[in-house]
């Protein structure tokens, strides 16, 4: 559970505790407004992510980001996050000051001759990707890199060691102008407005996302900057 629910669902208690002291006293609107309150806390608190991939599954994913093909989609654990990094900080004391909004990276390198990879909030390294997952994907995509994203910072609250759940893409970058595919000419768009370019750093996208020119003209128009 992460510090975002225990909090909620501390300010719940509270909320519940004052409501129900309150309705005895005749105070009743006020006695119901803490209880409302303490619902919602509560219903945000228990809340689950959606039902998705679990840990280990896979799903291809045809969509692009960052410019490239996202060849892979893993929901994965975290391994690895209660030893010490070099510098001697423990990763559990990173991880108890993370709350699971943190950009990390994960980072290829090898280890003792086999393949592994790092995940890092910032230049803190938390944890690695199972030795399996990292030789694995290693294997079926020697090229590829890795993005990734926290799903959530588990345990925590004086009892339970530290976790960190994630959800890494395996994207494979295209080579410029030419579709993965059918050798069509390929341009990026994002989400924030509807003009397609030939080059993946114009207008300042982020997170562009690579399709063919002919299903592009479709729903957008052409970039006076970069499509001449």
């Amino acid at each position: 559970m992460t510090k975002k629910k225990v909090i909620l669902l501390v300010v719940a208690a509270l909320f519940a505790v004052s409501g129900l002291t309150a309705l005895p006293s005749g105070n009743i609107t006020g006695g119901a407004g803490c209880i409302v309150v303490a619902a919602v806390c509560a219903y945000f608190g228990l809340k689950k992510k959606s039902a998705g991939k679990e840990n280990g599954n896979r799903t291809p994913a045809p969509a692009a980001a960052s410019g490239g093909r996202v060849l892979d989609t893993i929901r994965t654990k975290v391994v690895g996050v209660t030893f010490n990094n070099e510098d001697g900080e423990n990763r559990q004391d990173i991880l108890s000051r993370m709350s699971g909004s943190e950009d990390i990276t994960v980072e290829k390198y090898t280890y003792n001759g086999e393949p592994a990879a790092y995940v890092k909030w910032g230049d803190k390294v938390i944890g690695n990707l199972s030795a399996e997952l990292a030789g694995d994907l290693a294997r079926k995509y020697p090229k590829a890199r890795y993005t990734a994203e926290i799903l959530e910072i588990s345990g925590g609250g004086g009892v339970q060691t530290f976790g960190c759940n994630i959800e890494l893409d395996v994207i494979e970058d295209a080579t410029p102008g030419v579709s993965q595919h059918t050798g069509e000419t390929t341009v990026y768009i994002d989400r924030s407005n509807k003009k397609y370019h030939s080059k993946p750093n114009c207008s300042g996208m982020k997170n562009p996302k690579s399709i063919p020119l002919s299903q592009a003209k479709k729903k957008y128009t052409a970039c006076k900057k970069c499509c001449k």
